[in-house]
């Protein structure tokens, strides 16, 4: 997985010389469902909004496809409502980092394109929120004892671009985690776990860019 994140910025390094050069900034959201025998998630308590803010590259490599290597910094948040049989409590987790993908947009008309590709995130740090009652417990999770491959968490994406005028983009991004994480230690606050398990996580990602 290392070889891909270092494939994938090696991508974006050599468009930065491509045709048009951009910055973009947006909204994000997270949203996890589980499988197996992982907690079973409630979609819309975990609808939470980030943000994301970065740059981006144009490449044209025919009159309909055009090569979009991306490099943001992201942050993402997850939240549920636990019931457990002995204790109820509220969690928020936020994941913070860097994310790099590479899209191919199909050119439909003049001024929309179908847009499909691969990204990964590099997570630098997380924060977990508890709340019982009237009690808050913050906590930064300790990350250290994690290598590079364990830290990297690989996408695919799949959405719709409008393109208005000659330096205005509007991306509507669908992004699906490929490994699934797994679930975290909900009594001690961690509510998803960067660990291989049965969670899923589903993206959506709206970005306002402008062609520099």
């Amino acid at each position: 997985m290392r070889n891909i994140f270092i494939s994938i910025l090696f991508l974006f390094s050599y468009n930065l010389f491509s045709q048009d050069f951009g910055v973009q900034i947006g909204l994000t959201t997270s949203t996890p469902t589980g499988n197996l025998d992982s907690y079973d998630f409630d979609f819309l308590e975990s609808f939470s909004p980030g943000y994301e803010a970065g740059f981006f590259g144009r490449f044209r490599l025919s009159d309909v496809i055009v090569i979009k290597p991306e490099l943001s910094y992201r942050e993402y948040s997850t939240a549920q409502k636990i019931n457990l049989s002995f204790d109820s409590y509220y969690l928020k987790q936020t994941h913070r980092g860097l994310s790099i993908d590479v899209n191919c947009d199909v050119e439909l008309n003049n001024y929309m394109s179908f847009v499909f590709g691969l990204g990964a995130d590099y997570i630098l740090h997380i924060h977990t929120v508890k709340k019982n009652d009237d009690i808050e417990e913050l906590n930064n999770l300790d990350l250290s004892g994690l290598n590079n491959n364990e830290r990297i968490t690989p996408f695919n994406n799949v959405g719709l671009s409008l393109k208005i005028g000659r330096r205005l983009i509007i991306d509507l991004e669908y992004r699906h985690l490929l490994e699934n994480l797994s679930l975290g230690d909900l009594v001690n606050g961690e509510l998803i776990s960067l660990e291989r398990g049965g969670v899923k996580l589903h993206m959506i990602n709206f970005c306002v860019g402008i062609i520099l």
